[in-house]
């Protein structure tokens, strides 16, 4: 648990700093993670921990480390007698690993087979240079690697939680069960390979190498399955339809793959730029369903030739590959190059699109009647510098370093401006921005921050506590997460609020990936998919659960709303479902 208040430190060979509440980021097992600049600092909550294990030195030791992705330690945090208490490290800017095994954001941001490709190689470097300097990963599960991409530029990752490698004379003995390699008794060199495949095969693929089906083990059997070498490579494996190819991973590294979690053998692996076809084709078995056709109807709504949708909104815009957004209702352009990270709502006067840049974010206001023609976007004045844009429904809200600020456009006189309206303290820095949901760390407890008509609430949930917050969607009083827990197991969290938005009644089930696969409409009704050939449609706030069975249905449709209408993107096209008469 994190200590409130401030915390007065010393950073040798920087000097004093002061650490506020405002500064926290996260808490785990060992200690709390506080960032002040570019700067992030891990205090231990085992003060005598420092002394016990001999960290100072291993400190020292792992400053050594000089490569751009090891987010290492660069030196001791001490306290007011000058006691080490901690350490402090570079800040590095990036996104979970986890995130990139989500298609839904792969989507979004262009992600593509070549950045899976270039991150994967960047893991391997690192991996690569720790073993030359004799330092061994141990747990370099996919909560410890980040990922910065942005459209463009080559994919790369960074590793974290350094300090708990093994270098020297110290070991370490604590691992993620799910990138573990159950086959070894010691942590090695070896072992570090493994738990990289592990990780890089859900990039590539969105699927933990020994999930999916296998007759005779049940979901929650992942140890068991690693044990048995009953891995996606058995004939017995039946995948879901969102597994991304296989023929998606470079052939040697395919082989690599197989050898390696199906027939238990080990070896370093051939780095994931290393050019050959595989020696033998891996194929996907899918599931086989015995439901009919013909209980829904599915209708194209709308496609642009050469282009991908890769976002609806629920108001009916649509950004297309090519930064186009279009307004779905008449197929007609809002707007163009816009970013893929941008937020489009509706408002009494037109369209307000917000343009996130390296620098600094800008808004643009696109009435109605200039949509679709030149020069219609007209610049809208922001009010204060901000981090980032949160959306909740058809409203904006601003984020500074310490702030939530709703956001209003004014555009009298001419001159779109965006216009400070309610305003709430935040730890912004523990916090994970989602679908019309946020989630806060406040030093170590977890609230929902849910928009609603009232304002905001902040509701305490233990629920999500110790887990991390892969994705999430929210609408009404309903909210959906996909987590992944200490363990490495993938879950999925549903919350169903009270009309006052102060207790809620919670579900828990297992998933076989991070994918959260649903559409929440305004009326209350949510739809997911998360077996194929099967649509749950279900009222959260009634109990009301139909389950429709349906050959034409499948995981890899990646559902959205637009308005009370339940839609969904395949192959570049916006189609919508309802039920047959």
């Amino acid at each position: 648990m994190a200590r409130r208040g401030t915390i007065s430190v010393h950073l040798e060979g920087r000097g004093a700093v002061t650490l506020r509440e405002a500064d926290y980021v996260t808490s785990g097992g060992e200690g709390s993670i506080y960032r002040t600049g570019k700067t992030i600092v891990k205090l231990y909550t085992d003060a005598a921990k420092m002394a016990r294990d001999g960290m100072p030195e291993k400190v020292k030791a792992l400053a050594g480390l000089k490569h751009a992705g090891i987010v290492a330690p660069q030196g001791l945090v001490l306290d007011d007698s000058r006691n080490p208490v901690g350490f402090y490290m570079p800040f590095a800017d990036g996104e979970p690993m986890s995130r990139v095994f989500v298609s839904d954001y792969r989507v979004r941001t262009g992600f593509a087979d070549g950045d899976a490709v270039a991150l994967t190689q960047s893991m391997y470097e690192i991996v690569e240079y720790a073993h030359s300097q004799k330092a061994v990963l141990v747990d370099a599960n996919q909560l410890n690697w980040l990922v910065g991409f942005r459209k463009g530029a080559a994919a790369t990752a960074s590793v974290i939680d350094v300090d708990s490698w093994a270098i020297g004379r110290w070991g370490a003995s604590v691992i993620m069960p799910s990138i573990r390699d159950w086959h070894a008794s010691l942590f090695d060199a070896q072992t570090d390979w493994f738990a990289w495949g592990i990780v890089a095969f859900q990039v590539f693929t969105g699927i933990h190498p020994y999930k999916g089906r296998i007759e005779g083990y049940k979901p929650a059997d992942l140890v068991q399955r690693m044990k048995d070498n009953a891995s996606v490579f058995d004939k017995r494996a039946k995948m879901p339809l969102s597994v991304r190819d296989f023929a998606c991973i470079p052939g040697p590294l395919l082989d690599w793959f197989q050898t390696t979690f199906q027939l238990g053998k080990r070896g370093t692996p051939p780095a994931p730029t290393a050019k050959g076809k595989p020696a033998k084709a891996a194929q996907i078995m899918r599931a086989v369903t015995t439901a009919t056709g013909g209980a829904l109807m599915f209708e194209k709504v709308f496609a642009r030739g050469g282009w991908h949708v890769t976002r609806v909104w629920a108001n009916g815009a649509a950004r297309l590959t090519s930064g186009e957004v279009v307004d779905l209702s008449t197929g007609g352009a809002i707007a163009h190059q816009v970013p893929a990270d941008a937020e489009v709502i509706k408002v009494p006067e037109g369209w307000v699109i917000s343009l996130p840049t390296q620098n600094e974010i800008l808004f643009a206001h696109i009435p109605f009647e200039m949509v679709g023609g030149a020069g219609g976007r007209r610049s809208a004045d922001q009010p204060v510098p901000l981090r980032r844009v949160f959306r909740a429904g058809e409203t904006l809200f601003g984020v500074t370093d310490r702030e939530l600020i709703e956001l209003e456009l004014n555009d009298v006189g001419g001159r779109p401006r965006m216009i400070m309206d309610r305003r709430w303290n935040m730890l912004v820095g523990a916090t994970t921005w989602l679908d019309d949901v946020a989630v806060t760390d406040a030093l170590g407890n977890t609230f929902v921050v849910l928009p609603h008509a009232g304002g905001i609430s902040q509701i305490r949930v233990p629920e999500l506590d110790g887990g991390t917050i892969v994705s999430g969607k929210a609408s009404g009083r309903f909210a959906a997460f996909s987590v992944i827990s200490g363990q490495g197991n993938f879950y999925r969290i549903e919350l169903t609020f009270d009309r006052t938005f102060t207790t809620y009644q919670a579900w828990t089930g297992p998933a076989d990936s991070a994918e959260l696969n649903m559409a929440i409409l305004p009326r209350g009704v949510a739809a997911t998919i998360t077996t194929d050939f099967e649509l749950t449609i279900f009222v959260p706030t009634m109990g009301v659960v139909n389950k429709v069975r349906d050959t034409g249905v499948s995981t890899a449709m990646k559902l959205a709303a637009w308005g009370e209408r339940i839609v969904y993107l395949i192959d570049g096209a916006v189609w919508q479902m309802r039920m047959a008469p």
